[in-house]
């Protein structure tokens, strides 16, 4: 094989921020040499991006066909005189950007490439081939390239498909897969009114409903606010609660204890969760979140947090998973779990150390099969234990917005809305087979827009969850789930 060189998505980036680029309507990027490349450039110029995955050459630019072949039909969601940018890594003969302008008649259609002929070119000067640092077997790649990582989601969701639920209208007769591994019925009613779709909790017999509110926000909260945002999601038909004795150390749980248990508990499914490394903490923090969550049982506990394997085997060596059973067995949880977003291989040692879990909270969202993940590498073994999936991070705890730390956005590059709506994203996490979303709302209005979006909710096939992964396969997964060591 000839000689390939190098370049890194640093020297892409750099090259790219100092480049004038064409002001365009949208850019078009030519799957798969063209993701990243064309992620990059929608991103600098703040406009909508779609993929069309092309077969023509193989990674060493020889021809695999007669001609380019467009593998998926598209549209664009643009009027005709629209400007366009095709986007690709490399164009050697101008085939394959010519196939692509000839099904775009009516449109000012402007190419772009990294290196050969187009319009514009980032790298007119390298003549040689290149090693770009997406394609398979680059030495530029962390040892699991985020091309594999997206050739294991894939394999993920084919064995899972069976488990996705079939969207389903408040009108409509509840409809089950024969070897589902979640069901998801019409919204029934109670004292409060309508409730959101439910969907089954692992093996449990259980249903929770499809959203849920998560407590770490309403430690954030003004008191007045928090109160608000429970309220609303009750009247929202919310019926699922997430806490943690850690949450504003207590706060968020006494908060569920002024406005939740007195006058709901008969309806809230509640969880807390436990960060303690030894029995004698564990216990503890279990009768103080019971204190301040004014109930007599929790629905859900979970060990928290785990880091690491090592993490996992010192709780248990130090018995805090002999606790947690003990306090299911004694009637003060109903059900146990864990909980981490920090190292995937945390999440594959507990499910090797025992079965007797119930539920697994974890970061679901459509950028995690790109950057160390949680879907790839631990769905698919939730799913054949029975395990219930619950989603956090959703929107990677403000790393969606540009933030790099807990509830913040921030100035990084920002998937929302860049790249992703907010629908698309919940959207995604929902066209798993989870059992509930769990959402860090800031107020509740934010928690109302997730309302709204649950209650019109329709399930994104397998072509169109891998177009969102696509889409943000470009971002850096140190900034984006800057959560994950």
């Amino acid at each position: 094989m000839s000689y390939k060189q190098p370049i890194s998505l640093t020297t892409i980036s750099r090259v790219l921020k100092n480049y004038p680029l064409p002001k365009v309507d949208l850019v078009l990027g030519i799957g798969r040499g063209g993701v990243v490349p064309a992620s990059l450039v929608a991103y600098k110029l703040g406009v909508d991006l779609i993929i069309v995955p092309v077969n023509y050459r193989d990674d060493d630019n020889v021809p695999q066909r007669e001609k380019p072949s467009i593998l998926e039909e598209f549209e664009l969601p643009l009027p005709r005189g629209s400007k366009v940018l095709i986007v690709d890594d490399v164009s050697v003969t101008g085939k394959t950007l010519g196939t692509i302008k000839d099904k775009l008649h009516g449109y000012e259609v402007t190419t772009l490439v990294l290196k050969g002929k187009a319009d514009h070119v980032l790298f007119p000067e390298i003549k040689t081939c290149v090693e770009w640092p997406w394609n398979p077997g680059s030495t530029l790649q962390s040892k699991s390239t985020a091309n594999k990582e997206r050739r294991e989601f894939l394999k993920s969701l084919a064995g899972l498909t069976a488990g996705i639920m079939i969207p389903l209208s408040a009108s409509s007769i509840t409809q089950i897969l024969s070897d589902s591994s979640i069901e998801q019925t019409t919204p029934s009613r109670d004292r409060l009114g309508d409730i959101l779709p439910m969907r089954k909790f692992g093996k449990t017999g259980q249903m929770v409903t499809m959203l849920g509110l998560g407590g770490a926000h309403i430690a954030n909260m003004s008191e007045k606010e928090a109160q608000k945002t429970i309220e609303t999601a009750l009247e929202g038909g919310v019926r699922f609660f997430d806490n943690a004795e850690s949450y504003g150390s207590g706060l968020a749980e006494r908060r569920y204890g002024m406005f939740l248990t007195p006058k709901y508990r008969d309806l809230a499914f509640i969880q807390s969760k436990s960060t303690a490394r030894d029995a004698k903490t564990m216990r503890e923090h279990l009768e103080g979140t019971l204190k301040r969550m004014n109930t007599d049982y929790l629905d859900l506990w979970f060990i928290h947090a785990v880091g690491s394997p090592s993490d996992v085997d010192s709780r248990i060596k130090n018995g805090v998973l002999d606790v947690v059973l003990e306090a299911q067995k004694s009637g003060k949880v109903k059900y146990v779990g864990f909980s981490g977003h920090a190292d995937y291989k945390a999440h594959l040692r507990m499910l090797e150390r025992t079965d007797a879990l119930q539920a697994c909270q974890m970061p679901i969202n459509a950028f995690d099969p790109n950057y160390k993940s949680f879907i790839n590498n631990v769905f698919p073994k939730l799913v054949e234990k029975g395990v219930a999936p619950i989603a956090m991070k959703t929107l990677a705890n403000g790393g969606f917005f540009g933030g790099t730390s807990h509830f913040n956005h921030g100035d990084k590059p920002k998937i929302v809305p860049n790249a992703l709506s907010v629908e698309e994203a919940l959207y995604f996490s929902w066209s798993l087979p989870i059992s509930v979303l769990v959402t860090g709302a800031d107020n509740a209005v934010m928690l109302q827009e997730k309302i709204d979006l649950a209650r019109k909710f329709k399930a994104l096939d397998e072509k169109k969850r891998m177009a969102l992964v696509e889409k943000v396969a470009g971002f850096d997964g140190k900034l984006v789930e800057y959560y994950k060591i």
